[in-house]
Parts: structure tokens; C-alpha cells; sequence
């Protein structure tokens, strides 16, 4: 019961439900207008509106020429980026048909399958942060060329602690891809989005790395124990320590206090440096150390006593069998590894079942590492049913007997108010935002068909070749009437003339036999609405007491001005897509056959 209501009175939960309350309120308020909201609870909400158009025009409309030359040198930052992906997919591809490894496996992130859910919860704010400078730079680039921007959206996330907010733009696409408008404005509106997610990649990076010395005035990196060993687990010190104890520093037992060694990751005075005498502490075997503790659960700092055991080295590798009465060596380092019981005549995958002439129990306490808190130990009898084999026992430190993590320890007020936990949630968050940034720059830059990078390699495409406007084709579109639109976009800009518009009736009761009519030319005309000097719409222009019901169905033929070169352009881009669409989904395919059970499941 109390861990129920430790979650429901935590402030971040109660700060997500204020939050829903107000866009479920808003929700409500806004239920009249179509299209105004989306709500997909308990997840997202997304609003869309126009209020942040004069924001984007009047950010791009500030040192326009700024603008250009930024946006233009994104064009060939994010060409680049497009080569490096197609090169990485294709290098990744072949070193998993041929030398696959681990580390070269191309995973998706599926919550709960290869993303545990709590790791996905730190994925939501920078996926929001990504999304909305992702598109506030096509918005910033579209108004800096003259481009309008449809209308711009917010949106919204509150999942348990986890609340952020982001936005979206939209362009209008059609205009866009008219030829009122030059090449190289498409060039920087599609390159835009990919090149400041690259930008948030470097800076990610960059704060990764000077991390420490961000918080270093705040918080001190120290050390926590995650688990005490008991000694049939190897632990010497069970029962002197407590789990949860923060380690802050250490001396000999005896010494004054201004003898204590402060531990400090971020200036790399780690426990390992210390207990391997990297500091002006000088520890060995047997010695009785005085910690400096500081207990979170209390707030208070306090001291304890422990004593160092040995650490030794046996050159093998080993686990368990599931009920506990052998070991099995699965690893025998060679001499070329340092091993110190290669030439013992052992093999790998063989059984032992007694220690010293004791036969290991796991359930009684008798094993190997309960063996090896001995002090002074010089070799070690391993026996199978037929064998016994004397292993050469090497010392290589001092142990405590304890797993530990990193803690943060708050050095004032402000650092405490935020708690130990803020600056490993604020480091995730950016180790999170310069994986996601960093991968959907690749991914985008790819010619694939929505993505960015089929966007600029279609324009270079159409650029090489050329365009031949010098014969008519016709073509068909067609369209369900909707009683608010009064001017119908064809699928082709440049149109000759129209033959004919038949409307497919959805109510055919009520017009008596007849299934579709054929509109007379004084109820339609053919328009630029672009304004680039073709003509592209239909307006209508039919009569009050029409009687034609919305959803019924336009059917539009009609003469346009057809490219001669788009086959050839088109065979071309189609040709890089299918060649990049097999090497993704092989890097895929062939990292879930040679690594799957690794990373997929578990």
C-alpha cells in the first residue's frame, strides 16, 4: 500500500495529471472544431493551429541572408550525411554477412522487446525536443525563401513522470514542388530538418564530454554500495556495511580525520584507484579501514570499520550448475592472456565437484569463492570424479566483498532540493538525445521514399537530367466532393485542358436511374492556383440548389504537359531506393538471425 501511494503522491505524477486534466479540458473546449485536436490518451495529444506561423516568419524573417547561407550549408552537410549513411548501412551489411559482431548489430527500439519500458520513458523527451527543432527548421527555412507554412501544431506528452511537449510544421507541398519555386529552395527546406538534427548530435556529444564539469559545483561523484556479499558469496565484510551505504572517503583505522581519502569520480579518485594504492592511501591484505558513510535514508554522515581481503586470480572462468553441486569452466586463459593455470592440463566445459577434497554446495555454503576468502591462499585443489588438479593461486589486491554503483552526492542546498537522482536523469536524457539525434539523422538521410535524403538525391536526380516539356499526355484523377472545397488540386501542374468531369453520384435513389452525370464547362474552370503560370485546379462553380451530396465521386480527365525525362529519372531514384531498401532491411534481417536471441528478446 505504500509503495501505491509513494507513486500517487510523487509530484511528477501529480504534475502528468494536471497536465491531462487541462488537455482533456482543452479537448472539450476546442470539440467543435474539426481537425483542431488529436488525442491519443494516455500517450500524446497533438493541437493544431496556426498561432505559431508568425513566430516561424518573423524568426526567419530576421537577417534573411543569415538565413540562406545557414541553410545552404546545410544542403551539403546533409548531402554528406546522406553518403556517410549508405555507406555505413552497406559496410554494416557486408561485415555481418562475412565478420559479424555484436557490437554491429542494427537493433530497432521496441518498447518492452529490445527497449526495457523503463528505458523508454527517458526516450520521450528528446524524441519531443528532436521532433520539434526537426520541424521548426523546415518552418524557419520555408519562411526565410518566401514559402508559407500551412499551419503548425503542438504537442503534448504526460506518461506517469514524464511530461514534455513539442511541436510540428506544415508546408505546403504542393507549392513546394511547383516550379514557381527554384531547386535550391526545395534543397535547403529538405536538408533543414536532418542538418540541425545533426547540429543536436554534435552539441549532445560535446555536453556528454564536459559533463563533469557542469556538475562537478554541485554534485560530487561518489560511490554507493548496490549489494553486500555475504562469505559464502566471497564478502568479507557482511554486516559491517549496509546496503544503500555511501561511500564518500576512506583512511586507516586510527588515523585523524584530515588522513581521509575523499573520493571523486569526476577528478578520477575512484574506489578501484584507491584500493589499488593510485592514491596517497597505501592499503594491503588485512588492513582495518574507517569509512566516511553517508546513509540517504537518514541524511546523515556516520563511520564503519571494514577489513580488506585478498584478490585472487585463478585464471579460469567459471559458473555454476543450477542446483549448485558443481562448477563448470567455461574460459582457460592462455598464457598469451596472462592465465596462470594453462598448462594444468584443464579443459573447457569440465565438471568439478570438489574443492579442496570438500564437495561443493551451494546450499550449504561450501564454494569456491567461500574458499578464496582465505587469507594467504598459494594454490587450490579442483577435483572432478576421476581427477584432481592443484591450481596456482595468484594474490592481485585487496577486495572488500561488496557491488557498488555511482552516486551522486548533492555539495549544497539547490543540489539537494533536485535530489542524487537529477544528474543521472539529466545525463541519460542527453545520452539519449545524441543516440536518437545522431540515428535519425542517418536513418532520414537515406533515399527512401518519405524520408529527407529522397527528397535532395530526387532534386540532384532532376537537376542532372533535365526536364522536356514537349508533349501532351492525359490522365485521370479522382476526388470525394466535399461541400467546403470549392477548388479541386489535380495530380499534374502543368494542365492543358480538362475533357471532361463525371460525378459518380453516392445517393442514386434520389437523382432516379441515373448512377453519374457529366458537369457542363460553365460549372467548372480550370485555374493557377499556384501562380506559376500553369494551370493546376479545378474551380467549381456549381449552383445553390445543387442537390450533390458530400462524399460523392469526381472523376477528372484531363490534357497535361508531361516531363519525356521523368521515366528515366524516375528508374533512377526507384533503382536507389530498392538498392537501399535491401541493404536496411538485410542489416536488419541478418542482425536478428545472427544476434537475435541476444538482443530480441530478452
Amino acid at each position: 500500500m505504500s509503495i501505491l501511494s509513494d507513486f500517487l503522491l510523487n509530484p511528477w505524477f501529480i504534475l502528468s495529471l494536471i497536465f491531462w486534466v487541462i488537455v482533456l479540458i482543452l479537448v472539450y473546449l476546442l470539440r467543435n472544431k474539426k481537425g483542431a485536436t488529436y488525442l491519443f490518451f494516455p500517450l500524446l495529444v497533438m493541437f493544431k493551429t496556426r498561432k505559431l506561423n508568425n513566430f516561424l516568419k518573423r524568426i526567419s524573417r530576421r537577417v534573411p541572408k543569415f538565413w540562406k547561407v545557414f541553410w545552404t550549408i546545410g544542403i551539403f552537410i546533409s548531402f554528406g550525411f546522406t553518403i556517410y549513411a549508405f555507406y555505413f548501412f552497406f559496410t554494416n551489411f557486408v561485415n555481418l554477412i562475412f565478420n559479424p559482431r555484436p557490437e554491429q548489430a542494427i537493433i530497432p527500439l521496441i518498447p518492452g522487446v529490445t527497449l526495457p519500458l523503463p528505458f523508454f520513458f527517458y526516450l520521450i523527451l528528446p524524441l519531443l525536443f528532436i521532433l520539434t527543432t526537426h520541424e521548426f527548421a523546415h518552418g524557419i527555412s520555408a519562411g526565410a525563401d518566401g514559402i508559407d507554412v500551412k499551419s503548425t501544431g503542438v504537442l503534448g506528452a504526460g506518461l506517469f513522470y514524464i511530461i514534455g511537449f513539442g511541436a510540428f510544421v506544415e508546408v505546403d507541398e504542393r507549392e513546394l514542388n511547383s516550379s514557381k519555386i527554384h531547386r535550391n529552395t526545395r534543397l535547403r527546406i529538405a536538408a533543414a530538418g536532418t542538418y540541425i538534427n545533426g547540429i543536436t548530435a554534435g552539441i549532445a556529444f560535446l555536453l556528454i564530454l564536459s559533463y563533469p564539469f557542469f556538475i562537478s559545483p554541485y554534485y560530487r561523484q561518489v560511490t554507493q554500495v548496490y549489494e553486500l556479499l555475504t562469505e559464502d558469496e566471497g564478502g568479507f565484510n557482511y554486516g559491517n556495511l549496509s546496503t544503500g551505504d555511501v561511500i564518500l572517503a576512506l583512511k586507516h583505522k586510527g588515523d585523524l580525520d584530515n588522513n581521509y581519502v575523499y573520493i571523486n569520480e569526476f577528478k578520477k579518485i575512484t574506489l578501484t584507484t584507491i584500493l589499488t594504492n593510485g592514491s596517497s592511501l597505501q592499503v594491503s591484505i588485512g588492513d582495518n579501514l574507517t569509512l566516511k558513510i553517508y546513509d540517504p535514508s537518514l541524511d546523515i554522515e556516520k563511520e564503519k570499520n571494514i577489513t580488506l581481503g585478498p584478490r585472487y586470480y585463478l585464471g579460469i572462468r567459471y559458473d555454476y550448475i543450477p542446483n549448485g553441486t558443481e562448477i563448470r569452466i567455461y574460459k582457460i586463459f592462455s598464457e598469451s592472456e596472462d592465465g596462470n593455470n594453462y598448462d594444468k592440463n584443464l579443459i573447457e566445459g569440465m565438471m568439478i565437484n570438489k574443492i579442496n577434497g570438500i564437495s561443493i554446495n551451494k546450499t550449504n555454503g561450501d564454494t569456491i569463492e567461500r574458499v578464496l576468502t582465505n587469507f594467504n591462499l598459494l594454490t587450490l585443489n579442483l577435483s572432478t570424479d576421476t581427477e584432481t588438479f592443484i591450481l596456482n593461486v595468484d594474490t592481485v589486491g585487496v577486495v572488500i566483498g561488496i557491488y557498488s554503483n555511482l552516486y551522486y552526492m548533492p555539495l549544497n542546498g539547490v543540489a539537494k532540493l533536485f535530489t542524487s537522482a537529477w544528474p543521472d536523469f539529466i545525463l541519460k536524457e542527453i545520452s539519449w538525445l545524441f543516440v536518437i539525434a545522431f540515428s535519425i539523422t542517418l536513418f532520414n538521410m537515406l533515399p527512401l521514399p518519405v524520408f529527407d535524403g529522397d527528397r535532395i538525391v530526387k532534386e540532384l536526380i532532376n537537376w542532372g537530367i533535365g526536364e522536356d516539356y514537349q508533349s501532351l499526355k492525359k490522365k485521370t484523377d479522382k476526388f470525394i466532393y466535399k461541400k467546403e472545397e470549392k477548388e479541386i488540386p489535380l495530380s499534374e501542374y502543368r494542365v492543358e485542358n480538362i475533357d471532361y468531369i463525371k460525378i459518380n453520384l453516392k445517393n442514386q435513389e434520389k437523382m432516379g436511374e441515373q448512377s453519374n452525370i457529366i458537369l457542363s464547362e460553365e460549372n467548372y474552370s480550370l485555374i493557377d492556383k499556384i501562380g506559376d503560370g500553369f494551370k493546376d485546379s479545378v474551380a467549381l462553380n456549381l449552383p445553390e440548389q445543387s442537390k450533390l451530396e458530400e462524399g460523392s465521386l469526381f472523376e477528372i480527365s484531363y490534357h497535361y504537359w508531361h516531363d519525356k525525362k521523368r521515366k528515366i529519372k524516375k528508374s533512377i531514384l526507384n533503382s536507389i531506393r530498392y538498392i537501399t531498401l535491401f541493404i536496411v532491411i538485410g542489416n536488419f534481417v541478418l542482425s536478428f538471425v545472427k544476434f537475435g536471441g541476444l538482443f530480441f528478446w530478452v
